[in-house]
């Protein structure tokens, strides 16, 4: 299976302008550490999900994070975590 950026998946073709755009947001952007990499791997050997939303799992379960507002359906198969639909987020 052929994985694509995820940017360019959907036609964004500036991506440095729309990686600049995201930071500049306040949000905390955590750096992908061995750990989280490793974590990545074993949770794409037992879900067989993108590697992308792989290293977020990994990155959530590290940050005792259990939900995660997203339209990719793919985190349904993740057992530990919630996904929450962005169409149905309440505040």
């Amino acid at each position: 299976m052929k994985w694509q950026n995820p940017l360019r998946k959907y036609g964004i073709k500036g991506i440095k302008d729309t990686i600049d755009a995201i930071l500049s947001l306040d949000i905390n952007v955590r750096p992908l550490d061995e750990i989280i990499i490793k974590m990545a791997a074993e949770i794409f050997d037992k879900f067989g999900i993108s590697p992308y939303d792989c290293i977020h799992v990994a990155t959530m379960n590290a940050r005792g994070i259990k939900e995660i507002i997203s339209a990719d359906k793919e985190f349904d198969k993740i057992t530990n975590i919630k996904r929450i639909d962005p169409l149905r987020y309440e505040d």
